[in-house]
């Protein structure tokens, strides 16, 4: 049985920051087609699952290497998460809020 892994992702201009849920491992990358590209090669199609904040054209880059490699996502409007802090190293990492959960 193959486990659901949870990648969270902060979008900005010039950066993609990834927080992979099952390493806890916190990854900073260009957001760039060749740094994106090489990135989401290293996904696994079926296992791991992006989790990232909509933020208008700034993730297109990324939805559209995701999208070709099969890598299934989800965008989330972040008037509607919350952010936590990785306790190694302090950078911000999105959780979206479930309600009742």
């Amino acid at each position: 049985m193959i486990m659901q892994n949870y990648v969270g992702c902060d979008i900005s201009k010039q950066w993609l920051d990834f927080f992979d849920e099952a390493s806890g491992r916190f990854r900073q990358i260009d957001n760039q087609a060749d740094a994106i590209a090489a990135y989401v090669a290293g996904l696994c199609p079926g296992r791991d699952f992006i989790v990232m904040e909509a933020t208008g054209v700034h993730d297109r880059l990324l939805r559209h290497a995701l999208a070709k490699a099969g890598i299934a996502f989800s965008r989330h409007n972040p008037a509607h998460t919350t952010t936590m802090r990785n306790r190694r190293d302090g950078a911000p990492r999105p959780i979206v809020s479930t309600p009742g959960c």
